[in-house]
């Protein structure tokens, strides 16, 4: 895509970001979140993170000392796939310690937030990545798990949710003032999160943003995906998506190669210049790194300051040359301020960790 173009899709996004922050309708959900304007964890209590997200669960104690946060134990492991909510119920029971009070849960699905007796909970919208949870759509998250460990011990705790791009963005905290704050995630999937004031936060699910020009291929896998009309950005950016553009183009196009099987595969074709396949895995990467600085560069348009980005995804810090090329495009589209990104070691924990101490 040419400047001009992507400068465009720039402003769409900016456009839309005032939109959506003044109550009008746009293809960006802007599902807003309060933050607790205090802690809840007194200072030197252990207190619990657990980060639940595809097939990776962790969970960590932690304790906290004034502003700060010790790790005293931290563990990870592969989970099955929770059909129903008392599959999930009773997982999160078994995992949660016996000798906590507060409890923070980063949770990777769909919610609606919820600020309720001085904490951030969330209503399951739906469940996603196999995980259906029967019974818990429509539930508070938090609220339930609480009221599973009282009736099964008797002991009261306060537990805390909220999705996977807002701990990401609040795990920034720990280097970065609020209104400076922005985070993405780009890998399998994408969105992004910003802060909006000091006690606010908002989920962009930047994935649905669709003022921009959508390729034939993207035309294609969005038709046959199992949400059309929806996601229309990540059919076009993520990891879950690119090689099937790949695919797509070399049917169309009658070229003999191989079908990817993978997006990280793209990445190895650009080792290979005199390649069929090199041009069009460069295009790809080349495309998708525009429409993301595009989108950054739209939140920078809509904050009217430098921004500092806490980002996270393969895609984004792995793949060959994609973040030169997202800094590249950002000088071109917004020479007037500068944005700078940052990754956070183990910010699923660190991120939920903010919501409650």
């Amino acid at each position: 895509m040419s400047t001009e173009e992507l400068v465009v899709v720039a402003e769409n996004f900016s456009r839309e970001l005032s939109l959506a922050s003044a109550g009008k309708k746009t293809s960006l959900p802007f599902i807003a979140h309060e933050i607790p304007a205090s802690s809840l964890v007194p200072d030197g209590e252990t207190f619990q993170i657990l980060a639940m997200g595809g097939s990776v669960f962790l969970n960590a104690l932690l304790k906290k000392q004034r502003k700060h946060f010790h790790t005293i134990k931290r563990d990870s492991k592969n989970t099955g796939v929770f059909k129903t909510k008392e599959s999930f119920l009773s997982f999160i029971e078994n995992e949660i310690d016996p000798n906590v009070q507060y409890i923070a849960l980063n949770f990777a699905y769909p919610l609606t937030p919820v600020f309720e007796r001085g904490r951030v909970d969330g209503t399951l919208v739906m469940g996603s990545k196999e995980n259906t949870f029967d019974g818990l759509p429509g539930e508070k998250v938090g609220e339930e798990i609480e009221k599973r460990i009282f009736q099964k011990t008797g002991r009261k705790v306060t537990v805390s949710v909220a999705n996977d791009t807002i701990c990401l963005l609040l795990s920034g905290l720990t280097e970065v003032s609020t209104l400076d704050l922005a985070a993405g995630i780009l890998g399998t999937g994408m969105n992004f999160a910003m802060f909006l004031d000091e006690k606010h936060v908002v989920n962009l699910e930047a994935a649905n943003f669709d003022k921009f020009p959508q390729t034939d291929t993207g035309k294609l896998i969005d038709a046959t995906s199992v949400s059309p009309g929806m996601a229309l950005l990540e059919k076009e950016v993520s990891g879950a998506y690119l090689y099937k553009h790949f695919n797509e183009i070399i049917k169309r196009d009658k070229i003999d190669f191989p079908p990817l099987t993978a997006t990280k595969e793209l990445d190895a074709l650009l080792d290979t210049p005199t390649s069929v396949a090199y041009p069009i895995a460069k295009m790809l990467l080349e495309r998708s790194a525009g429409l993301i600085a595009s989108v950054i560069a739209g939140i920078t348009l809509y904050k009217r300051r430098d921004m500092t980005f806490v980002m996270e995804g393969s895609l984004f810090w792995s793949a060959r040359y994609y973040r030169r090329n997202v800094k590249r495009t950002l000088q071109a589209l917004i020479p007037e301020y500068t944005v700078t990104f940052i990754k956070i070691d183990d910010s699923p924990i660190f991120g939920a960790a903010k919501l409650i101490a």
